[in-house]
């Protein structure tokens, strides 16, 4: 009897369809972003923008969803990984932290204002940006000993919000004003984006260099892709009623995630763009994303537009199979 009804478990199970559904919500910080080496390592990065506890880092290891004490009261804007013992996170006051599959360590910083992204080629070869809305831009670069200002990016009146790269000299940079920077491995260069000077691109990420992604858009959704030549309007994906694209990502198969604002939800597994945005979960806005393939991906935000001194609700929402929704 114990196997029949083994058997009928694993059956149903196996018949089950991927779907979204939220493991983890109700934290009392804002979920900004996610990374993972793998599905069972997965990374969470936030925190309370002003209102309650500090710091979020958050980890999945395929069981439980388990808060990790990173010793940083700054709010984290974004995680990045270079393997399962190297992952990276900056944030507010320019912090800068490394978890090195046991602990965490914090970096001295030559900034004071805030880090919205983070990546690197490798150990050695690191970017971080951020800079103060409307007045002041940050680019830093790691050598592998420490963290130092950058030279050579235009100069902008506004701040860096994302950087990704499929190599070392194939490095993009997005921010406000609609910028997009290009960096070749020695030097920096402006990208036309075409969408104009009052446009803010938020998010960058991609798959190889004739294949990246720029989303964005405060009031005006907009999403971009560049396939090597020039920066285009994305085909097939209907942005001109959201109001904001913030999360994005892309797999190694060509798969890609929008998310946005008020449960704003884009999928392409393949094929054309499927809009999800009426699924469960709807309510939260959306800043992160990662996906290990079409059917594992993560979206992650909450109520991260609202002013400093509210409550703060995150989310961790995903497509595919159930996961455990243990937390501690």
């Amino acid at each position: 009897m114990r196997t029949a009804v083994l058997l009928l478990v694993l059956g149903l199970g196996a018949c089950e369809s991927p779907h979204w559904s939220a493991p983890v919500s109700g934290l009392d910080r804002i979920v900004l972003s996610v990374w993972g080496s793998a599905p069972n390592d997965v990374w969470f990065a936030g925190g309370g923008l002003g209102s309650g506890p500090g710091a979020l880092a958050m980890h999945f290891d395929g069981s439980a969803f388990v808060d990790l004490p990173s010793g940083s009261q700054a709010t984290l804007w974004w995680v990045f990984g270079l393997a399962p013992n190297s992952v990276w996170f900056c944030g507010e006051k320019g912090t800068l932290l490394h978890w090195d599959g046991m602990a965490f360590q914090s970096f001295s910083s030559p900034t004071d204002k805030t880090l919205y992204g983070l990546w690197g080629s490798g150990p050695n070869d690191l970017w971080a940006v951020g800079g103060e809305p409307d007045a002041s831009s940050v680019l830093l670069h790691f050598d592998g000993l420490k963290w130092a200002t950058a030279t050579g990016a235009p100069a902008l009146g506004g701040a860096y919000f994302k950087v990704w790269g499929s190599a070392a000299d194939d490095v993009f940079v997005v921010g406000q004003g609609g910028t997009i920077l290009h960096f070749d491995g020695m030097s920096w260069s402006p990208m036309a984006s075409g969408v104009g000077p009052f446009v803010t691109l938020l998010t960058v990420a991609g798959r190889a260099r004739d294949d990246v992604y720029v989303v964005g858009g405060l009031g005006n959704g907009v999403a971009l892709h560049y396939d090597g030549k020039s920066w285009q309007p994305v085909a097939g994906l209907n942005v001109g009623t959201i109001s904001a694209l913030a999360a994005l990502a892309v797999d190694a198969t060509g798969g890609v995630v929008v998310g946005g604002l008020a449960g704003v939800k884009f999928r392409r597994p393949s094929g054309a763009w499927l809009d999800e945005s009426r699924t469960p979960p709807r309510s939260s806005d959306f800043h992160g994303a990662w996906m290990a393939g079409p059917d594992n991906l993560f979206l992650v935000g909450g109520n991260y537009i609202a002013p400093a001194g509210a409550p703060r609700s995150g989310i961790i929402a995903h497509y595919g199979y159930d996961l455990p929704t243990a937390r501690r």
